[in-house]
């Protein structure tokens, strides 16, 4: 048996898998380092010490910036409070099946006219007119439980499903923020190795230009020869001065990422190993990908959670069943000051002032069960059943093409790093066909077998197969990252591993300073 390390939203679980199943993908860079993500980033403490102890300070390692762009990274924070935003949807869907409490107190305190007229038969009326003062307390306590309600059920469920989206979600940016990492550090080094080879190329074809004209001034080269060799000085100079501009464009787009100034970083030493990929199979990294993909993850709980919610609208017309216990106290008390006047029922008489004062007190404790059925509501719960079952189809159709996508993504990229790798093997050894051919045709030329014009094509075929090389190792690397994220298995394991293989003494530096 051996351990599988499956990457999730924030913490690594540990799966085990036979040694008979195709899964078994191993790093591709030597040296695995021990890593852990804290609950909200993918901080490594490991990388710090990795990247702080193979380099001096003077040049940033891969490992600096990425701990940069974990913290000053807009994406990344962005991402984080997306997370947590979504981790909501759980103890908010929860809250439909659990019970609810609620208290109120009010105090009122009023006065004003009031006049009250009462009939005892039809021969008896009592009437009074006054102003009165009052003042009144109440407080109340309510618990409810609901009992039977599916609908809330089912939009729990469709809560797990968004809780475990988001996780998933969480995870797939966090690879992301490895991959732009990646991609925009070894931008750099790779316009460094382009600029390189621009500035050598135009000081080959400098000095070839003097000596053309040096020959032509003693009569032994035609005026055509430093024509041809000025043409193609030009043509290096102007290559050179837009290598230098990329360089620097690409250091700023270190910059977006950290949201700092940086002046030099350590390159990619000429002993980085390429090597295929592990399993070899094609169709173990398919069956892989299938089951650990995290945007493939992310599309079929957002298919499971749109499933939920279609069944939540559908039991809306299912009615629902509540109990509630309700404690209330009032309590009120003032005074009616009755104004004197004529007694309007017989015998006739007059009626004098009085003060009546008047008290209330009431405390009473209610259980209700309740059950409330929808009849009609105008069409709503139809339409809304309705509207649900099309969304979850669209879920569902959308977790099928994310299904095929990440075949043919896992195909594609495996058949890439392949590729990849055998080019870095070819473009190496073009380059050493093309300086044995460049020797042959300076030779060739010293002698008068050759024309400037052959020199000049072998000088720049040398130097074109050199930044092929160079590119195609850049290219390597991007391909098996992203092979490995497709596979769900990027991680900062692999940022550290490939800072192992960078050094401060390859200085890479911002072509103006």
């Amino acid at each position: 048996m051996y351990q599988l390390k499956v990457y999730q939203a924030n913490m690594y679980q540990q799966k085990t898998y036979p040694r008979s199943k195709p899964q078994g993908i191993q790093r591709i860079f030597p040296a695995p380092c021990a890593s852990l993500f804290s609950a909200a980033r993918l901080i490594a403490p490991c990388l710090v010490i990795l990247g702080l102890s193979a380099n001096s300070a003077s040049s940033e390692t891969l490992v600096e910036i990425y701990e940069l762009a974990l913290a000053n990274d807009p994406q990344v924070r962005a991402a984080e409070a997306s997370y947590k935003a979504g981790k909501e949807a759980l103890p908010q869907a929860r809250s439909g099946l659990l019970p609810a409490l609620s208290a109120s107190a009010a105090y009122s305190d009023g006065d004003g006219i009031r006049g009250n007229s009462r009939t005892l038969g039809s021969s008896f009326v009592s009437q009074s007119i006054g102003d009165y003062d009052d003042e009144g307390e109440s407080y109340s306590v309510s618990l409810t439980q609901p009992l039977f309600d599916l609908p809330a059920w089912f939009t729990f469920k469709q809560g797990k499903d968004l809780d475990q989206q988001a996780a998933a979600q969480f995870a797939k940016e966090q690879q992301s923020t490895i991959i732009r990492v990646t991609d925009t550090y070894f931008a750099v080094l790779r316009a460094k190795e382009n600029l390189s080879s621009s500035q050598a190329e135009e000081r080959a074809i400098g000095r070839q230009l003097e000596q053309t004209k040096e020959r032509f001034e003693v009569g032994l080269l035609p005026i055509t020869d430093v024509h041809e060799a000025q043409a193609a000085y030009d043509s290096a100079l102007v290559n050179t001065l837009e290598a230098r501009s990329a360089l620097d464009i690409a250091f700023e787009g270190l910059q977006v990422l950290t949201g700092k100034h940086h002046g030099s970083l350590a390159g990619l030493t000429p002993e980085f190993p390429i090597t295929p990929p592990e399993p070899l199979e094609r169709e173990a990294w398919v069956t892989f990908a299938q089951s650990n993909n995290l945007a493939l993850k992310a599309a079929r709980l957002s298919m499971m959670a749109a499933e939920n919610h279609a069944q939540s609208k559908k039991s809306e017309h299912l009615p629902t069943v509540s109990a509630s216990l309700n404690y209330s106290k009032s309590y009120n008390d003032g005074v009616f000051n009755r104004d004197g006047g004529v007694d309007p029922n017989p015998p006739f008489g007059f009626e004098d002032p009085a003060r009546q004062p008047f008290t209330a007190d009431e405390e009473a404790t209610v259980f209700t069960l309740r059950l409330d059925a929808p009849l009609y509501s105008g069409g709503m719960i139809s339409s809304q059943r309705r509207q649900a079952s099309q969304e979850s189809i669209l879920a569902r159709e959308n977790h099928l093409l994310a299904q095929r996508n990440t075949t043919q993504q896992a195909r594609s990229q495996h058949l890439r790093v392949l590729t990849d790798a055998a080019r870095v093997r070819a473009r190496a050894q073009a380059i050493t066909s093309a300086r044995s051919a460049e020797e042959a045709t300076q030779a060739g030329y010293d002698v008068g077998t050759r024309n400037i014009v052959d020199v000049l094509i072998s000088q720049r075929t040398l130097y074109q197969a050199q930044r092929d090389y160079a590119n195609a190792r850049y290219d390597y690397v991007a391909s098996m990252l992203r092979l490995k994220e497709v596979a769900g298995q990027l991680s900062p394991q692999d940022i550290a591993q490939l800072d192992r293989w960078l050094s401060s003494e390859i200085n890479v530096e911002r072509a103006t300073q």
